[in-house]
């Protein structure tokens, strides 16, 4: 019997001691080995954390296409499509070098800006109608086809000889 109550003295006397030990004072944290962990999380059915997913794509736009368009001195209408393929919501800005905002402009003589040739200029997107010039907002997010139209009179026979030109100027904005 002595024996025993001595060993049950001698666990609660080491018991004890641990638990001086380990008590939280400056250090105490790192003689356990705990090292700060935030045990917050902690419940008593288990821990949880959530750890984010995250993937940024950045705004992108390409304008394809848009050959040349060569007037006829004969008159009539002549065409070029471009494609504006974009990832995000659009504002399509349409102008014209000579003009500006007017589908109503000319093509003037390259030595000579006030000798000129009236044209008109339409865009259409498909599926979406006729685009007027200056700012127009589009959804974006696929391939958007515009189909470009200008059409001049037939020129007289004294129109001063010599090439005309415009600029048909395409820009999109985010």
């Amino acid at each position: 019997m002595n024996k025993l109550v001595q060993t049950s003295l001698m666990a609660v006397a080491l018991g004890l001691g641990s638990t001086a030990v380990f008590a939280d004072d400056e250090g105490g944290e790192a003689a356990r080995g705990g090292g700060g962990y935030n045990w917050g999380n902690c419940t008593s059915l288990g821990c949880e954390k959530d750890i984010p997913i995250k993937l940024e794509i950045p705004k992108k736009c390409e304008v394809l296409g848009g050959s040349a368009i060569t007037l006829n001195k004969n008159g009539g209408t002549q065409s070029s499509t471009y494609t504006v393929r974009s990832n995000t919501h659009y504002t399509l800005n349409i102008q014209t070098a000579n003009t500006g905002t007017s589908a109503s402009t000319y093509v003037k003589h390259e030595d000579d800006g006030s000798v000129r040739v009236p044209t008109t200029i339409v865009t259409n997107k498909t599926g979406g109608g006729v685009i007027p010039f200056g700012n127009s907002n589009h959804n974006g997010l696929a391939d958007d086809v515009y189909s470009v139209s200008v059409t001049n009179a037939a020129v007289s026979a004294f129109q001063r000889a010599g090439t005309y030109n415009d600029t048909y100027k395409i820009k999109v904005y985010y």
